[in-house]
């Protein structure tokens, strides 16, 4: 008998995040050359869009959120983001007006990422549904590292396409690969049973979270946001660290990123199979130690090696954040995968806010290298926050008592 995790609908669920995530990564790390190279605007003016579509973001992954989780089919949801990101892509080609590109990018491109919240929905539909659920945690591993794999070749091929065809033809075909995500949402992925439904609403009915579920839920999302801006910071901050303390040419920077990348995926398929025998948040803290480490090893490493020896540690604290932590508010909202999603969505765009404003103000006053303190500070606040999570299933058993 087929696996549940390998059965047409699983593997069609991780060829259309393989593919969302090829499209953003074809956007997303050249938008900002866009703006500076191909526009033509100053620094400030190629910050705003981005700041704009996080706050955007937040918005939309939240009300989306909530709202879908009382719909029978999430599928047109998907197909319809994926149009509008087809749009955006097809302004981002042709138009080269700032304000035309910058509202779009803030009002449109940032809800068509919904159709990233709302595919991971379909898939925790379809894991609760579906798959054992001490197998769940290695689905949510498996289709995230989707993503990571889509990032390992989406980047250069974006730089590639625009170096060589220009941004005109690189958005049209990011536009066209939308368009395909698109269709092939309704074509590869079947209507779910879904949950009991209120006639007298028409919507799908839920029982409200238990007060002591709102409160870890309320502690997760801000150690998550605090681990998921760590990671941001870092990536903000490293590249000018080598450079101005270092005397480390930034080129090298692309072979520390790629470095991590290819060793996290195995750290998120790890964690998934593990997370049956372990406690997920046990696995968590574990990822908190690991960037614990990291930090610590950069704020104090001088060679170029030692930065390539901790990305081990950053391997394991992305891999198993990234793989697991879905899993974890899942389990805490059962039955609400639209907004189980959305909430842990959100924790990046607010990782990412926050960690831009602390960036700014820490590396001004004084230095880039004091940021990996602040990191170091932050990581351990996390760990600490992590200890007063109680897990679904114990708030299972104590709010369902045998």
């Amino acid at each position: 008998m087929t696996s549940p995790l390998f059965r047409p609908v699983a593997l069609g669920i991780y060829l259309l995040f393989f593919a969302v995530g090829v499209v953003g990564a074809l956007v997303l790390p050249t938008f900002s050359l866009f703006l500076a190279k191909e526009i033509g605007v100053r620094p400030l003016l190629v910050g705003l869009p981005f700041a704009g579509i996080a706050l955007t973001s937040i918005a939309y992954n939240h009300w989306i959120g909530l709202w879908s989780d009382k719909l029978r089919d999430r599928r047109p949801l998907v197909a319809a983001f994926c149009v509008l990101g087809f749009l955006a892509c097809l302004v981002f080609a042709f138009s080269r007006h700032y304000g035309v590109v910058a509202v779009t990018a803030v009002l449109v491109f940032s809800l068509a990422m919904v159709s990233f919240s709302q595919m991971l929905a379909y898939s925790l539909d379809y894991a609760e549904g579906h798959i054992p659920p001490e197998r769940i945690p290695l689905f949510n591993a498996i289709v995230r590292a989707q993503i990571a794999f889509a990032w390992v070749a989406g980047p250069p091929a974006g730089f590639l396409l625009a170096s060589y065809l220009g941004f005109h033809w690189s958005y049209a075909i990011a536009a066209v690969l939308y368009l395909l995500v698109a269709l092939a949402s309704i074509k590869l992925l079947p209507l779910l049973p879904r949950r009991q439904v209120d006639h007298a609403s028409g919507g799908v009915s839920l029982q409200p979270l238990a007060p002591a579920v709102k409160q870890s839920l309320a502690i997760c999302a801000l150690a998550f946001s605090l681990l998921w801006g760590v990671n941001n910071a870092y990536l903000i901050s490293l590249p000018i660290h080598l450079k101005d303390n270092l005397a480390i040419d930034t080129q090298w920077m692309g072979w520390v990123m790629g470095t991590t990348a290819a060793l996290e995926v195995p750290f998120m398929l790890l964690a998934g199979y593990y997370a049956a025998r372990v406690p997920l948040m046990a696995l968590i803290r574990c990822a908190g130690i690991a960037a614990l480490l990291l930090y610590l090893g950069v704020y104090v490493a001088t060679e170029l090696w030692q930065l390539f020896a901790l990305q081990i540690f950053n391997a394991v604290f992305i891999g198993v954040l990234a793989g697991l932590g879905v899993s974890v508010i899942q389990e805490l909202m059962p039955g609400r995968s639209g907004s189980a999603s959305a909430l842990y969505t959100n924790t990046t765009h607010v990782g990412n806010l926050f960690s831009s404003l602390m960036v700014g103000v820490v590396a001004d006053y004084w230095g880039y290298q004091q940021v990996f303190a602040v990191n170091i500070l932050l990581v351990v606040m996390a760990i600490w926050a992590f200890g007063y999570v109680r897990s679904g299933r114990e708030l299972a058993s104590s709010l369902h008592p045998r």
